[in-house]
């Protein structure tokens, strides 16, 4: 959460002139020493719409709230990778942005079902997948499991030895 202390839409404004005829705009108002004659501007405002704000219990003042898309992508393989012939062995690497915080966990789908529990490591080691077509996807998880955002799906290709011929299909 971002916050900002004291943050107005739109500040007072004064208008000062002096002796000599010369105009001085400012946020402050002039002291009455200085022998200029000053008012307080009345402004229209660019915004018409009020800040967010809440009331914190340490300082009492205003804090504006800003929100942040929080995203997750799946950063390799990429999107219709094929996999080459092995064991079916490879790594899953997610790119949470933000970084995840200390409460949050990443979750990864193989074919629409969870491997493995939801962890704070965003790279996974699948082993032994089958041959074909597979979809990923990973998901950023809160403390309770909610799901804040998911990747876009990724299809990747495994190409395994058949047990038949030896050779892949």
């Amino acid at each position: 959460m971002l916050s900002v202390h004291s943050m107005t839409a739109h500040a007072q404004i004064y208008k000062s002139v002096d002796e000599n005829g010369v105009v001085t705009f400012s946020d402050v108002p002039p002291d009455g020493s200085s022998g200029s004659k000053s008012i307080l501007v009345r402004t229209n405002p660019t915004n018409s719409m009020p800040p967010v704000t809440t009331q914190t219990p340490e300082t009492e003042s205003n804090v504006i709230e800003v929100a942040v898309p929080y995203a997750i992508s799946i950063s390799s393989p990429g999107d219709n990778t094929t996999i080459p012939m092995g064991a079916g062995i490879f790594n899953v690497t997610a790119e949470p942005n933000p970084p995840l915080s200390d409460d949050e966990m990443v979750a990864l789908y193989l074919d629409g079902e969870l491997i493995g529990a939801p962890q704070t490591d965003t790279v996974w080691t699948l082993t032994y997948v089958t041959r074909g077509a597979h979809t990923l996807q990973v998901r950023r998880l809160s403390s309770s499991g909610e799901t804040i955002s998911e990747s876009d799906l990724v299809t990747v290709f495994v190409l395994r030895p058949s047990v038949l011929k030896g050779a892949p299909r």
